[in-house]
């Protein structure tokens, strides 16, 4: 026999192998997939559910203890409007439902905690929980007091679906296995003629996928081939995408946190208290005359009213490289220079400052369109050394700065009048060459024996 028949050749041997092994990777593609799609479609939805949770908490204390429960109604009902939010419940101390997007449960002990505990720490806790219907995942917040040491006054209990996540991941189980069986029939027919062709593309794609099981999540593998296997080499890069955009909202899930920040705090791996000397530049703007304002307004538009506002000025905040330290009732308090120095901090304050002074300008057209009345706002820079870093407990703490500093720049944004920004003679020295401003007449401050020099910033100079 001078040729081997087909089922004992060489060819058909090595194709087989191939074919057996190309099997494997898919196998362990599919799988791999899964396990890591499942890992952040889960943590994602808790990390989404618990920046809301916690949201509610932070803005809860109040309400609960002088008994505002048409805020802790509203706020029950507007994070049921979130996706994948199934109820809002707000204990109060004793375990009882003070408020609910139900309002039918007030009064009532909710459910016992029966189901399966998926996280447990200090802040938090994360259940799967279920009856004969579907089952959902409960978290459940405590609403702790700001007072030393903090008392647990409440509980939010948040509940989330579990159908995106079996939605997303049946969907992709599906997709990845009809990809999978036709690149393997097509695998098997294309190693019987170009076996070792075939090879390379698969081996690319597992490493790939490894990477992306490491956390690698920028891979991105360039193929032009309109077969199987180059439909699953776009569908990994659609994964990597789509696993890019879920990490991107896990770490920010902290409304309250910039990115310096949160990088920081990423870098360090854990969060102490502490502080340290900084240089920094504060500024404080805050809306003139809104308690007239709020005495025209009902409840929920002033709320609409400060979210918008608020929503715009906190954007300037971070294109300036700022970081909003606080929201103060209609007060804002942004840092340069902390927690890192991007370089120019006193400039980037006083554009910022501008910026925010012109974007109101743009926000009133927009009252002005709605028929509603326009906003004006006083705007005080200071720099000078401070003390930054983690205040408060091991269980409750924020970011932020303290010292003399830090009430100048408060001073002067209450000195300010209505479009003025006023900074102190430490920022008018580090920006005097960028900026135009004029002296005012010296001031006291409050707290302060002497006059302090005033500077009102007309703009920045042009010819530079």
């Amino acid at each position: 026999m001078t040729r081997p028949g087909l089922f004992s050749s060489l060819r058909f041997k090595f194709a087989l192998l191939l074919a057996l092994f190309s099997g494997l990777l898919m196998v362990l593609v599919v799988l791999t997939l899964e396990q890591n799609f499942r890992k952040s479609l889960l943590r994602e939805n808790l990390d989404k559910g618990l920046g809301i949770a916690r949201a509610i908490a932070f803005n809860a204390e109040d309400p609960l203890l002088t008994g505002d429960d048409l805020y802790l109604f509203s706020a029950a009902r507007n994070a049921t409007k979130s996706p994948g939010v199934l109820y809002a419940r707000i204990l109060d101390r004793d375990g009882s439902i003070r408020a609910a997007d139900d309002v039918h449960l007030v009064g009532q002990k909710p459910a016992a905690d029966n189901g399966e505990i998926l996280v447990q720490r200090k802040g938090f806790r994360a259940l799967r929980r279920h009856d004969e219907h579907e089952s959902w995942y409960e978290l459940q917040v405590p609403i702790l007091t700001v007072a030393e040491p903090p008392v647990r006054i409440g509980s939010i209990h948040l509940g989330l679906s579990s159908r995106p996540i079996r939605h997303d991941i049946l969907t992709m189980r599906k997709r990845l296995a009809t990809l999978a069986l036709g690149a393997l029939l097509a695998g098997g027919l294309a190693a019987y003629l170009l076996a070792g062709i075939a090879v390379r593309p698969v081996l690319g794609l597992v490493e790939a996928v490894r990477k992306i099981g490491r956390g690698e999540l920028d891979q991105h593998i360039e193929t032009s081939r309109r077969d199987e296997i180059g439909i699953l080499t776009r569908a990994v890069n659609d994964m990597a995408g789509s696993l890019r955009e879920k990490e991107f909202l896990r770490s920010t899930f902290e409304r309250y946190m910039s990115k310096p920040l949160s990088d920081v705090l990423l870098e360090q791996g854990q969060v102490e208290l502490g502080g340290e000397e900084k240089t920094v530049t504060i500024l404080f703007a805050d809306i003139r005359r809104f308690t007239p304002l709020a005495e025209q307004l009902d409840p929920s538009a002033i709320v609409e009213l400060l979210n918008a506002f608020f929503s715009s000025m906190i954007e300037v905040v971070g294109e300036n490289g700022g970081m909003v330290d606080k929201l103060m009732g209609d007060a804002i308090m942004a840092l340069f220079g902390a927690p890192v120095s991007l370089g120019e901090d006193p400039l980037r304050a006083v554009q910022c400052a501008l910026d925010m002074q012109r974007t109101l300008v743009a926000f009133n057209e927009q009252q002005k369109a709605r028929g509603l009345p326009p906003l004006q706002m006083g705007i005080g820079i200071n720099t000078g050394t401070v003390i930054a870093g983690n205040i408060g407990s091991t269980s409750r703490m924020e970011y932020t700065v303290i010292g003399d500093n830090v009430n100048i720049a408060a001073r002067l944004q209450g000195l300010a009048g209505a479009g003025e920004i006023l900074i102190s003679e430490a920022t008018w020295r580090e920006v005097e060459e960028r900026v135009e401003a004029e002296a005012l007449p010296p001031m006291r401050l409050k707290g302060k024996n002497q006059p302090v020099a005033v500077y009102r910033v007309t703009g920045l100079r042009l010819d530079l």
